[in-house]
């Protein structure tokens, strides 16, 4: 009996040692999918844009190779289509368009021409990152520069992007602005939050 009842206060202390250390282990693991899962994916896709938008959106995935077809993780019904984080930038940057900008990112991914006949609408509300602001298909920045993080924002695009011209190109402007000037891939971000220095 004196061994047991000696045994007893080591158990409970670890019982409670293990309790604590499941408890730290839980609070350390990021809560919902593991990342790079199709459940991570498309939670990730669906940070892009307010919820009544994201949650009817169709979620697609990048394509996996240049010249592939993105893969859809979940069909939808509003019209929308949302992309989760870019894993060649250096921020997260999901993304959800509307039908005439999937038009416009579809000719920018394809290196065709965008055929835009009425205003396009898109949003990026975890911000994200380009190689530049005047070059479409720069994938990284030249020796020495840094990337361009963009704050949180709405994009949109124009049948015709000679209306943009006179427009502010400067992103550090701390309103909208014109990125990709002079290109038929030009379009207008509106951020919706400060941008970080």
């Amino acid at each position: 009996m004196r061994v047991v009842r000696k045994l007893v206060p080591a158990i409970v202390v670890l019982a409670v040692v293990g309790c604590q250390q499941q408890q730290q282990a839980a609070e350390q693991a990021p809560p919902g999918p593991a990342p790079g899962t199709p459940e991570w994916k498309i939670a990730n896709a669906e940070s892009a844009a307010p919820a009544q938008i994201a949650s009817g959106a169709t979620i697609m995935d990048w394509a996996a190779s240049e010249g592939a077809q993105p893969t859809e993780l979940r069909a939808g019904s509003n019209g929308w289509t949302c992309f989760p984080d870019m894993a060649n930038t250096p921020q997260n940057d999901p993304m959800c368009v509307d039908a005439q900008f999937a038009n416009w990112a579809n000719a920018w991914m394809s290196h065709g021409t965008p055929n835009i006949t009425a205003t396009g609408l898109a949003y990026m509300l975890q911000g994200g990152a380009a190689a530049s602001n005047t070059d479409p298909f720069k994938m990284q920045p030249d020796s020495g520069q840094s990337w361009h993080v963009e704050p949180p924002h709405v994009m949109m695009v124009v049948p015709s992007v000679s209306a943009l011209r006179g427009m502010p190109t400067d992103p550090m402007s701390g309103g909208p602005y014109v990125m990709w000037g002079g290109t038929p891939y030009a379009h207008i971000m509106m951020p919706v939050a400060a941008a970080s220095q």
